[in-house]
């Protein structure tokens, strides 16, 4: 027939593309290195960094902006429209270097910055060398007393008040800023008292002002006693220094004395006083000094069954139980444990009933340790997924103490691991219920929260507020996935992985992200670079983000449309919920016997990222078995 020509042939059997699909879940079971690479189970990560992972998926973490500078107070900033004379030294916060003025003179009005007004007038400021030297934020502790909340933060030699965004000296001269904290109340004050590592006298606070327990500055003036050592007990530190940790349990305050053996407490109720001895250098065998204490409780409440924990640096934890140490009927050791050493003095935190430690080996629960033998342990531990992981931070980042901080409003487990050179600095996250965990590019050394907010400690002396914009501190971040390797079903065969689609959800209206999606083979991880951000629509008119406004309302001029667009009316409803957004088909184009996904998201906006991902679907082709 002469219309034959027109007709649609089949293409031939040996030409057609053998396509076959499958679907990976997101990874919800976080990074994930204690299982064979040749048969990973799905939901499993190789890098899971600057994602958390959630019950249904992963999602975008968000960013962090500046809450104080523990240096603001060094040097006075640099003012518009000040008068300055012959030899006064100001800051440059924007490049941290101080400048003495040369020449009396009136600095430029606003908005003319400090760099600026410099190179306009080169005469008037001259460079001081080296005079700003950062150093890190060690630790950190919160007082919440009803409505008083407030936020402390140490550096090496200072103690700051860091609750507003200027912070206020509490303490200069110090020898540490490893700091350690108890609250207690009684019938007089709800009280704080704080120490060091290094035994500088101890500081308490009563809800309204700080003292130092000095005795050389005569008698206290927060209305309780100076906290000294029984003299039968130990005459040749009676002053009160040495003096490391403190906690409390069953009604009284507790101390370690740095450097020994040797435990203290006060009397039932006080926060002052003389310092009974409790020796415990019979009751450990591995040698060392006592590093912590803690109370743990096996109903997860506050009891007669509460045990008290005693932990030494060489990492042995010895547990007792009753309610005053002077008498023998009521003051028992139940057991000796020997774990590996832990991380810092502040490296533990109580989870519900239990008392979660961190070691060179990983994160224990104590109540597994008390009942598993060593090799039973390595499986009990919440660190298990990620063995290799830690042992490799673990050797890097040991000279700073470690921190653990649990943020139930986010749903995760915080662990600060300081150290670290720029595009080095880490924090380990875990989510609460799964204990998934990813990686947060945070220069996190220590953790605060106040209220539902959490905030972080710097190497740069900076304290952050996490989890706040699309920006780390006006800087873009960078999302990088890298999924568990993938056999699709056939691991004697290459594979040509030929395309991939994400399915994303938008958990808060529009969000501009721009996924990259690739992949690597054969068990070498290659992560490519990051793709460019994507457009930012600026804040959403939602609780939070948008501004309230318009701007002007009570002028008699009303504001313009301009001004309108950039402020969230009252009236403006909420977004609505964002169906499943999927990228399209993406091609791969990569060809071996095993396959890791990647997804990689460049975050740079003014909006909170609100962006989960769920799955990854695939097309493959099984290209036959090299031999």
């Amino acid at each position: 027939m002469p219309y034959a020509a027109f007709r649609r042939q089949g293409v031939p059997q040996q030409y057609a593309q053998a396509l076959q699909t499958t679907n990976m879940p997101a990874p919800t079971r976080g990074i994930v290195e204690s299982e064979n690479e040749a048969y990973m189970l799905p939901g499993g990560a190789l890098v899971q960094d600057n994602w958390a992972s959630t019950m249904r998926g992963v999602k975008l973490r968000g960013g962090f902006v500046r809450h104080c500078d523990l240096h603001a107070l060094d040097f006075p900033a640099w003012e518009n429209a000040h008068n300055y004379t012959v030899g006064t030294n100001v800051a440059d916060y924007s490049d941290d270097t101080v400048w003495q003025a040369a020449v009396a003179h009136t600095s430029a009005a606003a908005p003319v910055t400090f760099a600026e007004d410099r190179a306009e007038n080169s005469s008037y400021w001259v460079l001081q060398p080296g005079a700003l030297v950062r150093q890190p934020v060690i630790s950190g502790f919160e007082y919440v007393a009803g409505n008083v909340q407030r936020m402390y933060a140490g550096q090496q030699t200072k103690l700051f008040d860091v609750t507003a965004v200027s912070p206020a000296l509490i303490k200069a001269g110090q020898n540490s800023g490893n700091y350690s904290a108890a609250q207690y109340a009684n019938a007089a004050a709800v009280w704080m008292i704080a120490v060091n590592d290094a035994g500088d006298f101890p500081l308490r606070y009563n809800g309204t002002s700080w003292v130092t327990l000095d005795p050389a500055l005569g008698a206290p003036t927060d209305g309780s006693s100076l906290i000294t050592y029984d003299p039968a007990d130990d005459p040749t530190a009676a002053d009160g220094r040495g003096l490391t940790y403190v906690w409390k349990y069953r009604n009284r305050l507790y101390f370690i004395q740095g450097g020994t053996m040797n435990a203290w407490y006060l009397p039932i109720d006080a926060v002052g006083g003389q310092l009974k001895k409790i020796p415990l250098s019979g009751s450990a065998t591995k040698g060392g000094s006592l590093l912590f204490g803690a109370s743990w409780s096996i109903d997860a409440g506050d009891g007669i069954d509460d045990k008290n924990i005693f932990a030494t640096d060489m990492g042995e934890i010895l547990i007792f139980t009753g309610s005053n140490p002077a008498d023998p009927a009521n003051w028992r050791q139940e057991g000796r444990y020997a774990l590996s050493p832990p991380l810092g003095m502040n490296a533990h935190i109580s989870v519900g009933g239990d008392l979660l430690l961190l070691t060179v080996d990983g994160i224990v629960p104590l109540s597994q340790a008390i009942t598993k033998q060593a090799g039973q342990l390595e499986l009990a531990m919440l660190t298990r997924t990620i063995k290799s992981l830690w042992r490799e931070t673990v050797y890097r980042k040991r000279s700073l103490p470690w921190t653990i901080h649990k943020w139930d409003e986010y749903g995760a487990l915080f662990v600060a691991t300081p150290g670290g050179d720029v595009g080095d600095r880490w924090c380990f996250v875990a989510n609460n219920a799964t204990a998934a965990w990813g990686r947060f590019s945070w220069d996190a050394t220590c953790f605060l929260q106040m209220r539902a907010d959490l905030f972080f400690g710097t190497q740069n002396g900076f304290v952050m507020q996490g989890d706040r914009t699309g920006y780390d501190d006006g800087q873009p971040y960078v999302a990088t996935l890298v999924g568990g390797w993938e056999m699709f079903g056939a691991p004697s065969s290459e594979i040509v992985w030929h395309q991939m689609r994400a399915s994303f959800r938008s958990l808060a209206g529009y969000q501009p992200f721009v996924p990259q999606l690739s992949a690597t083979v054969d068990y070498e991880v290659v992560v490519p670079q990051p793709p460019p951000p994507g457009t930012d629509p600026g804040l959403l008119d939602v609780w939070d983000q948008g501004k309230w406004g318009p701007p002007g309302s009570g002028d008699l001029d009303p504001p313009s449309p301009a001004d309108i667009e950039q402020y969230a009316q009252w009236d403006q409803p909420a977004p609505s919920i964002a169906p499943v957004r999927n990228t399209g088909w993406v091609s791969i184009g990569m060809t071996g016997f095993s396959h890791a996904p990647i997804v990689q998201i460049t975050v740079a906006q003014q909006a909170l990222p609100a962006v989960e991902l769920l799955a990854l679907a695939t097309t493959f082709e099984r290209a036959g078995v090299n031999v």
